[in-house]
Order: C-alpha cells, then structure tokens, then sequence
C-alpha cells in the first residue's frame, strides 16, 4: 500500500465528508482514485498533487505541457470511462484507468477528450447518477496521448 497516497486519501475523504458532491460509492474510493492519479503524474514525470482541497479538485488532477487539463477516473472494474451530466468543469483529457486489488496498483486503459465524452451517451449505472460514458474498447490508446504530448513514457 503506497503509505502517502493512503494519509492523502483518508485526510481527503475526511475533509469531504459532509460535501454534497462526495459519494463513497465503494471501499477505499478515495485512495483507489487518488492512486491512478498518483501513479499517472508519476509516469509522466510530474510530482502527485497531494494538496489539501477543501472545495474539491474541480474535476482537474493536473495539466499537460502547461496547456491541457486532465482528470483520472479509477476503478476496480473500468468497463467505462463516466463523468457525471452537469459537471460544470470538464478536463481537457479524461483517462480511464483500473485497479488491481492484489497488487495494489493502478494501469492506464485509454483516454478520451473532455468534448467527446460530454458528448457521449448518459446512463445510470445503478448508483442513482447519471453519467456520460464510453466503453474502454472504444478509448484511445494511451500510446497516442504520450505521442501527441511528446512524453517519453514507456507503453
């Protein structure tokens, strides 16, 4: 277990825990969650931004050559990449990325722009929110995003 995302993750879901947009819609979401985006800034040789954020992220967990925002969504199951219809900020870039339990890690699926999945489809996936969404087979490969952003991250 990545002992400082856990400290950032419970301090962050504890801050949170009253807010109207908070939805601990599983075990450990709040590390699940801040663990890809730890590990994304990590490989694309940022530093993790563990600030504290009492009003939230704004949907944006960092930027991308100083130009496109991006925002990570991690699940144990990523079937979809989802933002919920009536976010008010939209990334530039979402990435989809899962969750393995057993290693306790985190992999990129793919990724989509903020334009194309805001104008994707909606559904609710049984959690009473309605999400836009894209299947992962139908992502971009993240090959492509480190190439069109000239980072040099081994696929």
């Amino acid at each position: 277990m990545d002992e400082q995302v856990m400290a950032v993750a419970l301090e962050r879901e504890l801050l949170h825990k009253d807010h109207e947009s908070s939805r601990p819609l599983s075990h450990n979401y709040e590390y699940i969650g801040l663990l890809g985006e730890a590990n994304f800034a990590r490989k694309i040789g940022q530093e993790p931004d563990f600030r504290k954020r009492p009003g939230g992220d704004h949907g944006i967990d960092g930027t991308l050559r100083l130009r496109f925002t991006y925002d990570v969504k991690t699940a144990r199951i990523p079937n979809h990449l989802i933002q919920e219809v009536g976010t008010k900020n939209w990334a530039d870039i979402y990435i989809l990325a899962g969750y393995l339990e057993e290693e306790d890690t985190t992999y990129e699926i793919g990724w989509e722009w903020g334009v194309k999945l805001q104008a994707a489809p909606y559904k609710d996936f049984g959690y009473g929110i309605i999400n836009h969404y894209i299947h992962a087979s139908q992502l971009r490969q993240m090959s492509e995003l480190y190439d069109r952003l000239s980072i040099g991250v081994d696929t």
